[in-house]
């Protein structure tokens, strides 16, 4: 979180009377008696902000209709969901610190007062019981979550964690995942390239399937998996750009397939094929699958943690 965002974070949760964990970016705390989490579901739009309350009515959830109508009444309110125990309110992005802070208090205070208008209480999203709670960090959500529930979860989460760390990665199966997901990348690279385009966003398939295909069928993902999957992505990406260079060959000469394949180092070296053309869109191709791997990569065993991780928010 950049200096400029911290900074207007800090107002926000100063003029909401809400308090601000700076290392996690997430304002929390107590309006008007329901638990409140404010957050930014994506980085990147630090702006567009998800406003989660804990709150629970006799007779279940309102419908649809009725926060839709909610929110054309409050021009900063996207939409509103109402799933389970918890009522989340997206608000519209707004730089400017006054119009947020102002446009967020609105709409904030709009939303409790509608929510006890409809008999809606403050409750603990895992178990449903109208009792204080405390705002916690679960794998990759945000909890409202009472003591006893809190304990629960963190016990279920390292009875998780320890069967997850006790499972054995299956190598055979996990190539076996990527040979399939690295097919995928290969369609897309002679799809795209057939549509005349150049093929660089096939790399980003090609990184994500062969990744994902691994860690499907090999139950987890380790840094062996993650360099046996690299090394199909170099073989597979340059199979890929072959059979899309065969298959213009043989559209443009009439030959088969196979012999077309066998004609590309020939046609390169008499200049039939134009090398920089050639070996550009290869070069591009592998670019973006490193360009798609490694962020892949860092999130799945950063995600494979973050199954096990639980704590307060504001404690860390």
């Amino acid at each position: 979180m950049n200096k400029t965002v911290l900074n207007n974070y800090t107002t926000l949760a100063q003029r909401s009377q809400l308090r601000l964990d700076e290392k996690n970016g997430i304002i929390y705390g107590q309006r008007s008696g329901f638990p409140v989490l404010v957050y930014a579901a994506d980085a990147r739009y630090p702006y567009l902000l998800t406003v989660s309350l804990s709150a629970a009515r006799v007779g279940g959830a309102l419908d649809k209709d009725a926060w839709k109508a909610f929110s054309k009444e409050h021009k900063p309110v996207q939409n509103v969901k109402n799933e389970g125990n918890i009522v989340a309110m997206h608000l519209a992005a707004n730089n400017n610190v006054d119009k947020l802070c102002e446009n967020f208090n609105q709409s904030l205070d709009a939303l409790i007062g509608f929510l006890m208008a409809n008999g809606y209480t403050k409750v603990c999203q895992f178990c449903g019981q109208e009792i204080d709670t405390e705002p916690y960090y679960v794998g990759s959500s945000l909890m409202h979550l009472c003591p006893s529930c809190a304990a629960r979860v963190s016990q279920d989460m390292q009875l998780s964690s320890q069967k997850q760390k006790e499972k054995k990665e299956n190598v055979a199966a996990g190539i076996v995942g990527a040979l399939v997901g690295s097919l995928i990348g290969v369609l897309c690279i002679v799809l795209v390239g057939q549509l005349g385009y150049v093929a660089a966003v096939s790399g980003l398939v090609m990184a994500i399937c062969t990744l994902k295909g691994y860690e499907l069928l090999g139950g987890k993902i380790s840094v062996k998996g993650i360099v046996i999957s690299a090394v199909l992505m170099v073989v597979m990406t340059f199979v890929g750009d072959q059979i899309d260079w065969a298959i213009v060959i043989m559209r443009e000469l009439g030959y088969d397939l196979m012999y077309s394949f066998r004609l590309i180092p020939l046609l390169l070296a008499d200049g039939s094929i134009v090398a920089s053309s050639y070996w550009g869109n290869l070069a591009l191709v592998y670019i973006f699958a490193v360009i798609g791997a490694v962020p892949c990569a860092m999130s799945m065993i950063r995600g494979q943690k973050e199954k096990s991780r639980m704590f307060k928010i504001g404690t860390m």
